[in-house]
């Protein structure tokens, strides 16, 4: 029976935040519709006082196993915390503490109160220990609002998570545009989705004269990769979206490759280009150029930091947009060309490096042909391959 667990919101309750159920009805045929639910009268999971920071309890994640059915849900104490809850029946919830927690001195960017705790298994290391992670989003004053991951293990007998290392990492190196995560095993496959909000991040003018407020970012597969490091990908399922082939080319020097991109245009475009260092120290590619690059944005690597980068300055003319300066964050190749594989969709860009990162940002170009594309490095960079294709819509 499919149900759903959800934050129920009640400002006329003390708190106003509860977990509660929803059953999926039924077709005349007995399969579940997925369309209509019925909520169970009562909520499930009522916060009482030290039970995390009152007023803030939310998000469920909730997963079973042999044993029974296990709930984390976002909260603070002394810091952004995940609440452990456990049942056998999916209705009874037994409140076990705290699953994991901040330690908001030394890592004060990871704020008063997290959302969306997500926890995932990702198999066993290559000594046979076996790992899970753990993804949350810290709101609140002073919180870095981005999706933030251990890698450690779970210690069932306390429902508690030990991370493998103190500090927290990050999928992805924009800034802000990488949020509110979501995860699943893929019944089908096995692989671990990921599925976040990328915000907009504009003025609430613009959105307000646009209609709309930001999207849903692609779903990812994460895992667990040899070298203990989390591996990130596009789920490969978005290849179906490819339509023309636009270019495709190897071994070929930044000015010649360039020449070749002089006849593609657009905002809806997938891009996998490999790029070998040779002399250049910063090198990548500019989308959503115009042709006397008035406006462009640049995602290119620092070879000498190891970091991943999105310049944004000449993003837009337009002074009402936020789109603007430099984010980005450490990616070490440890000696590999750079490999990015970029999803351009409208205001979207998508850049996933080597596996390792991702760098998703969101961009307004005031002229409408800010459609272009250009390879850039600081000097003799070499590409030793290029392919681009349309994207297709998904409807």
């Amino acid at each position: 029976l499919p149900v759903l667990f959800f934050t129920a919101g009640n400002d006329s309750a003390s708190p106003n935040q509860s977990v509660a159920l929803a059953r999926s009805t039924y077709t005349l045929d007995g399969n579940p519709d997925l369309v209509h639910w019925v909520k169970h009268p009562e909520p499930l999971i009522v916060q009482k006082k030290g039970m995390g920071a009152f007023g803030d309890f939310r998000d469920p994640f909730v997963w079973k196993d042999d044993d029974g059915w296990y709930a984390l849900v976002g909260s603070g104490i002394e810091g952004g915390a995940a609440l452990a809850f456990a049942s056998q029946d999916m209705l009874n919830w037994t409140y076990k503490g705290p699953f994991f927690k901040a330690d908001i001195q030394k890592f004060p960017y990871l704020g008063p109160i997290w959302e969306l705790p997500v926890l995932l298994p990702l198999g066993s290391d290559k000594q046979g220990v076996n790992k899970h992670l753990l993804l949350v989003s810290p709101v609140g004053k002073g919180a870095d609002v981005e999706v933030f991951y251990w890698i450690g293990q779970l210690d069932k007998q306390n429902l508690s998570f030990i991370p493998d290392q103190e500090e927290p990492q990050l999928i992805d190196v924009g800034d802000f545009h990488f949020t509110g995560p979501s995860g699943m095993v893929d019944p089908k496959t096995g692989r671990n989705i990921v599925f976040t909000i990328a915000q907009g991040d504009r003025t609430s003018e613009m959105e307000y004269k646009s209609g709309w407020a930001h999207n849903g970012g692609l779903p990812l597969s994460v895992y667990l990769r040899d070298d203990g490091r989390l591996g990130i990908e596009p789920i490969q399922e978005l290849q179906s979206l490819r339509g023309a082939k636009r270019l495709s080319l190897r071994d070929q020097s930044l000015a010649e490759t360039n020449v070749q991109l002089r006849d593609v245009h657009g905002d809806m475009l997938e891009i996998q280009l490999e790029l070998e260092p040779g002399s250049a120290k910063q090198f990548g590619i500019k989308v959503r150029c115009t042709p006397d690059g008035e406006e462009e944005t640049l995602l290119y690597y620092d070879w000498n930091q190891a970091m991943l980068v999105v310049d944004r300055s000449k993003t837009t003319l337009y002074p009402g947009e936020k789109c603007r300066g430099v984010q980005g964050g450490k990616l070490e190749l440890l000696g590999e060309n750079l490999k990015l594989h970029i999803y351009l969709d409208r205001s979207m860009v998508e850049a996933y490096a080597n596996g390792l990162k991702s760098l998703t940002t969101r961009v307004y170009p005031s002229r409408i042909d800010a459609l272009g594309l250009e390879i850039w490095g600081d000097g003799e960079a070499f590409v030793k391959s290029l392919d681009i294709w349309d994207m297709q819509s998904i409807w």
